[in-house]
């Protein structure tokens, strides 16, 4: 069975449509349906990281189909070497590969480091609040407004508590319950990620800001269900 070499210029070509158009269509294109946009945007890099995978699959195939198909007395001859040059296509593929993976980790190694020095003051310096809708919440004392939510739990700065009315705090709680819910954490550390691994492409650069402003709406929509936009909006001014 001959390797589908025709899947290669397709998977290529689905790649360089990704990271060319993706930027020029889908930017602003799902502010009123923010989940959908948020499926759509992840869909369309996964599935170009996907069509990569594809393309050195059927490379390392076609070698194998081309080797087989060589018999012993052809070791030596032209046709030998055109298949041993043809047969550093996916090594160089996957070497490159390799060491933009080696690159990314050295990249990344200062964040996870810093994260990782970061997180100890942050939980040294927090205690519990109270439990919102089956989600732990608890302050942090910090000197200004401040709410994060984790994939377990929301933090809030002792400041914006204070500062905040009942109705206030309620909305913003509602808006962080979300992103917990909703798993909005780890959707921002997957779009930066793929923007670690392809910095120099402004598709992913407009992954990562798209994102971040869908889950935003999301979780704003989600608070108005049981919020006000007046109440909302009164207090996401001590945030900014």
């Amino acid at each position: 069975m001959n390797a589908p070499l025709l899947l290669i210029p397709l998977a290529i070509e689905w790649v360089i449509l990704v990271t060319t158009i993706a930027p020029l269509l889908l930017v602003g294109r799902f502010r009123s349906r923010p989940r959908i946009g948020i499926l759509v945007w992840f869909t369309t890099f996964l599935t170009a990281g996907a069509s990569v995978l594809i393309a050195v699959f059927v490379a390392l195939w076609a070698y194998t189909d081309t080797v087989s198909a060589l018999s012993r007395d052809e070791i030596g001859s032209g046709r030998w070497v055109i298949a041993l040059l043809v047969s550093f296509a996916p090594w160089i593929a996957l070497a490159v590969g390799g060491i933009s993976l080696a690159l990314v980790n050295q990249k990344l190694e200062p964040l996870v480091k810093a994260s990782k020095e970061v997180k100890p003051l942050l939980d040294l310096s927090k205690s519990p609040f109270e439990d919102f809708m089956g989600v732990p919440v608890s302050t942090v004392d910090l000197p200004f407004a401040y709410a994060l939510a984790t994939s377990k739990e929301i933090l809030i700065s002792r400041f914006a508590v204070d500062h905040l009315s009942k109705d206030e705090l309620a909305a913003v709680l509602w808006h962080e319950l979300c992103h917990v819910r909703e798993k909005h954490f780890a959707l921002k550390r997957l779009a930066r990620l793929i923007l670690a691994l392809s910095p120099i492409l402004a598709a992913s650069r407009a992954l990562v800001q798209e994102i971040e402003i869908l889950v935003e709406i999301a979780a704003d929509n989600f608070a108005l269900r049981y919020s006000n936009r007046q109440t909302l909006s009164q207090a996401r001014k001590i945030f900014s």
